[in-house]
């Protein structure tokens, strides 16, 4: 049986202070983003290779043109095919490091449209799709085209690919069809996003979505949300005062449902550890740890 790897977000810049700042015994891997230049590539794929820690990589892989994520269900042909260049490209790259994983959004942009709660930090109507603009006919078509590329670039770099959901609106059958018709290509599971979902789209429960993709996922993102009127703030760490507080989002409880069901995925730590103390941020890896280990899963420890 695979054993489930608790991994901290290294994001932006690698340091080891960091690594031993964040990282205790249940922490055996990280996820890294948005590095400066190859030469950083480097120094963290050695260093993940000498402490046999495994990475995975959060698109985009280098900082050059920003936080910029291709757009990989574009109607315009143009903007498709230069997604397709860049997921190529940062595959090669992650593939030549050692990554164990490389992660795109899908859908993205996301494709949502009205009535919705209004929050802040959605996406604004320059960084979605409307229904008009993407029709669901259209989009199935684009993603049948996205993964067939994803699986015939996964076997020619020897790269897993993976795919994090970002908000899909009533498309939400696309993508489950998409990753069933497609097992090679792993799903990430954002506990947050998912519960943004179930707060800002009127309808939309995310305990039938698990019970259809819990068997699908690889990598589960983890971190909390907390509602305050209009608006929320997100990547919080979560924290077991979260359980039965109505403010919070339902972070813990996703990630026991979705346990019960695969004891195969992994967990980044995709919060602020900077909010909390050290002994709290120890007790979230114990806490975690334990409930993947009762699930039925075995949580790799490291040496």
């Amino acid at each position: 049986m695979t054993q489930s790897r608790l991994q901290i977000g290294m994001w932006d810049q690698f340091t080891e202070e960091r690594w031993e700042r964040l990282a205790d015994k249940h922490i055996s891997g990280m996820e890294i983003c948005s590095f400066l230049n190859r030469e950083a590539l480097v120094e963290v794929s050695d260093f993940c290779r000498n402490r046999r820690i495994a990475f995975g990589v959060h698109a985009p892989i280098l900082r050059e043109a920003g936080y910029r994520l291709p757009q990989v269900n574009a109607p315009e042909p143009k903007v498709f095919r230069e997604a397709l260049e860049q997921i190529s490209a940062e595959v090669r790259l992650a593939s030549s490091m050692g990554a164990d994983y490389m992660l795109f959004h899908y859908p993205f942009y996301p494709v949502f449209q009205e009535p919705f709660t209004p929050y802040p930090r959605l996406p604004s109507p320059e960084e979605r799709y409307s229904y008009s603009q993407l029709s669901k006919e259209r989009f199935r078509e684009m993603s049948k085209r996205l993964f067939e590329f994803l699986c015939e670039l996964q076997l020619r770099y020897g790269q897993r690919i993976v795919l994090e959901h970002d908000f899909f609106g009533d498309y939400g059958d696309v993508l489950i069809d998409s990753f069933h018709a497609y097992p090679d290509i792993g799903f990430v599971l954002d506990t947050a996003r998912l519960d943004i979902a179930r707060r800002a789209f009127q309808g939309f429960d995310p305990y039938p979505f698990l019970d259809q993709m819990a068997s699908r996922i690889y990598l589960v993102h983890y971190s909390n949300v907390w509602y305050e009127k209009d608006k929320f703030t997100h990547h919080l760490p979560v924290l077991p005062e979260h359980d039965h507080d109505a403010n919070y989002g339902e972070a813990c409880a996703y990630l026991q449902y979705v346990a019960a069901r695969n004891s195969r995925f992994h967990v980044t730590f995709e919060h602020n550890a900077s909010l909390i103390t050290r002994q709290q941020l120890q007790q979230i890896y114990d806490r975690t740890a334990f409930m993947l280990q009762e699930q039925g899963g075995h949580v790799l420890i490291r040496p």
